[in-house]
């Protein structure tokens, strides 16, 4: 299986986006994450789900988690709140250097090699002669080691 087999479109924010918007999408569809882009198009960055919970989450419950479990629900749904005008390049932590780019024949265990090294749970999947054709999702991924171990005799 080669990567231009598996690709998928992957949500893309663009820097000035309000990260309640980021959520949305990445929640709606299920992904992974999000790609970050400037207004040109050019990636930036990513996001993971994982990096939108941290947005939603304040800093003092990072630094003593015990105050998480003095929190009720409504106070919880307050803190959600404060998502709101929150932008997409507060919470931006991924540089294009982690994110993996590989070509449209990269097989899946090449794939998988770079997103476990790299820490990013989706690689882009660049055009022959330039541009980007799609992304592979470490979920992608997973479905397709699970078939092919569901079939293996």
């Amino acid at each position: 299986m080669h990567a231009a087999d598996v690709i998928e479109t992957l949500p893309t924010a663009l820097p000035d986006d309000d990260i309640l918007s980021a959520v949305q999408m990445v929640s709606r569809h299920g992904l992974p994450g999000l790609v970050v882009a400037d207004e040109r198009g050019e990636l930036i960055g990513c996001m993971s789900s994982v990096d939108l919970l941290r947005a939603a989450l304040p800093h003092y419950f990072l630094d003593d988690p015990g105050l998480t479990r003095v929190i009720d629900e409504g106070h919880a749904d307050r803190i959600a709140a404060a998502m709101v005008g929150t932008r997409v390049r507060d919470v931006l932590t991924w540089g294009p250097p982690r994110i993996p780019r590989v070509g449209p024949r990269a097989t899946a265990v090449e794939i998988a090699e770079l997103m476990v090294r790299r820490q990013c749970p989706f690689a882009l999947v660049e055009r022959e002669g330039g541009g980007i054709l799609g992304i592979v999702t470490a979920n992608r991924l997973l479905g397709l080691l699970a078939a092919a171990a569901e079939g293996a005799p």
